[in-house]
């Protein structure tokens, strides 16, 4: 039987999605190395590609498919390009569209395993998951049908998977609203977690695994279930509902209720987590106590730490929140950083990523007709520049992998 003790020490690149969370702390020995960022912009299905020197956009290139939401890296310098809407992944080498991955599902989110050098997928039209090798799909790995999700989070019909190492996974069912245990060598799981709501991602520190639930608006909270996975079966299995809380804040209210990602702090103790309506919630990842709650904006759904500071990602709304983390039981306010006048309804205004390099931000900000790239200071939290990128609309990017310092993650 196959134990899981020291699960993450083989562990890769896992990309979520929807991103995704970003727990990224600035490395200044490649940060004048980093000249270059991509984006992958839904509206025209192109790469963009920006020269962060000239601070200007350097090169489009039309995708492989449609809905090009999430660009990441892949091996051997490759940029994909994940088609949400389409049932195939273009592989970009050198700014050039080299060739594409044919499916048979539509990809929501991509791991990695550094190992064998194996893609992980998901699917948005189907709880399913399929390997890829080089450009050859292996298996699909299905143990339900679709069906419409009730969870908060959208109509997707699976999470963000999760190699465990290399030959054991998880996929994120979001019709059956379960956490399902594969190998790599059985379309059959292993194991399988029936879930209060569905798991948006899962993220793992000192023998456990913590998924994010994301909540049933109107009738089931949001909340964290924490586990372990032991001989192929999943062990130690206990849900918190954030409603359950006697500490949490008055305006978290029932017909608002919605998570999505959350984050390890620098210290790895606690787990910072935001929801539909504003509030974070600082949780003792030990203990599982309630230990602070804060305000930031509507939809806070990502975090950075840079050093001991804060800074959300603020979907559903036009400024960042920054606060001092040094202190995770007591978490000062240090600015609200504003880059708009509006809130634009039904858009996606604050990038799912963002990118720290040296002492710098960078991120972009969605209209209803455009988006923009922002450079914020980290030494005093302003706007150090802004770029324009009209007619587009770009969630997802990356830093190319021959000079980038940290991983995307999701």
């Amino acid at each position: 039987m196959f134990k899981y003790t020291t699960i993450i020490s083989t562990i890769l690149v896992f990309v979520t999605l929807l991103g995704c969370s970003k727990e990224q702390v600035a490395s200044k020995n490649v940060a004048d190395t980093i000249t270059k960022l991509y984006y992958g912009d839904i509206k025209t299905n192109e790469l963009v590609k920006i020269d962060l020197v000239k601070f200007k956009v350097e090169k489009n290139l039309q995708s492989s498919g449609d809905y090009p939401y999430e660009v990441t890296n892949g091996f051997d310098g490759d940029i994909l390009l994940l088609n949400r809407k389409d049932t195939n992944i273009g592989v970009v080498k050198n700014d050039k569209l080299v060739g594409t991955i044919d499916l048979n599902l539509k990809p929501r989110s991509i791991a990695l395993n550094t190992v064998d050098k194996s893609i992980l997928l998901s699917s948005t039209s189907e709880p399913a998951g399929t390997i890829v090798y080089g450009t050859n799909q292996k298996k699909v790995y299905k143990d339900s049908n679709y069906t419409k999700p009730i969870s908060f989070g959208g109509t997707y019909a699976t999470g963000h998977p999760l190699w465990l190492n290399e030959n054991y996974f998880f996929i994120l069912d979001r019709s059956e609203k379960s956490v399902e245990l594969y190998h790599k060598d059985s379309t059959t799981p292993k194991d399988k977690l029936l879930t209060s709501s569905s798991v948006h991602h899962v993220i793992y520190k000192d023998g456990y695994y913590y998924g994010s639930l994301e909540g049933i608006v109107g009738s089931v909270s949001p909340g964290i279930i924490k586990f372990k996975v032991e001989f192929g079966k999943f062990t130690n299995v206990k849900e918190w509902l954030y409603d359950d809380y006697k500490n949490k804040p008055d305006d978290f209210v029932k017909e608002n209720w919605g998570s999505h990602h959350f984050a390890f702090n620098p210290s790895g103790k606690y787990i910072y987590v935001g929801s539909n309506e504003g509030n974070v919630f600082v949780i003792d990842k030990d203990s599982m106590d309630l230990v602070d709650t804060f305000k930031a904006g509507k939809g806070v759904g990502h975090f950075i730490f840079y050093k001991d500071v804060l800074i959300t990602t603020n979907h559903h709304d036009n400024f960042k929140s920054i606060y001092d983390a040094s202190n995770p039981k007591d978490n000062k306010l240090i600015k609200e950083l504003k880059f708009d006048d509006k809130i634009y309804d039904g858009v996606t205004m604050q990038s799912h990523t963002s990118h720290i390099i040296g002492e710098y931000l960078y991120f972009t900000f969605n209209t209803d007709t455009d988006s923009y790239l922002y450079k914020v200071s980290l030494k005093d939290f302003t706007i150090v520049d802004k770029l324009k990128l009209a007619g587009r609309y770009c969630l997802m990017g990356t830093i190319p992998k021959t000079n980038k310092q940290t991983p995307d993650s999701m």
